[in-house]
């Protein structure tokens, strides 16, 4: 039962969901949470589903796997608005990017964005000197289905695909 209820509350969560948040709704002790979580992933796995249950950051959620990710794009609402998705893509191709080179490119607006994503463990900002560097982490190269987590990696697969379809 536990694992169906766990289940149902990823499916229909609009965001991903720390072990915690989980806890709460449903009453349980984490170890369950996570016994629970682990076996509804297991079982998504061996049905060879669309669909996945995925770690983001300390978060989880239920996704359709990148692979199906165009079929459905347009019967989906985003997680993020254009504007974030747009930020998140300048940060990506040009990590490691400085805050305020990104807010060249993006305008003031970005400031809210980089918020946002740092919240959602999308990328991260390290202070260094005066500035604030801002890079991809793992949560991003496991929610968009990189198979490297490394920044550097990822900024090239990048750039490769924009000048494959450009």
């Amino acid at each position: 039962m536990l694992e169906k209820s766990v289940e149902a509350v990823l499916f229909l969560s609009p965001e991903a969901l720390e072990i915690s948040e989980i806890c709460r709704i449903l009453k349980a002790r984490p170890e369950e949470i996570e016994m629970a979580i682990e076996a509804v992933a297991r079982r998504y796995r061996e049905m060879d589903s669309a669909i996945e249950v995925v770690k983001v950051g300390n978060r989880y959620l239920m996704r359709v796997k990148p692979e199906f990710a165009d079929i459905v794009e347009k019967f989906a609402e985003r997680e993020l608005d254009r504007g974030t998705m747009r930020t998140l893509a300048v940060i990506a191709v040009r990590q490691p990017i400085t805050l305020a080179k990104l807010a060249k490119i993006r305008g003031n607006k970005c400031y809210d964005h980089v918020k946002k994503l740092i919240e959602l463990e999308l990328v991260k900002a390290e202070k260094k000197g005066r500035s604030t560097v801002l890079t991809t982490t793992e949560a991003f190269a496991s929610y968009f289905g990189f198979e490297s987590k490394d920044p550097e990696e990822i900024k090239e697969k990048l750039k490769d695909f924009l000048e494959k379809n450009d």
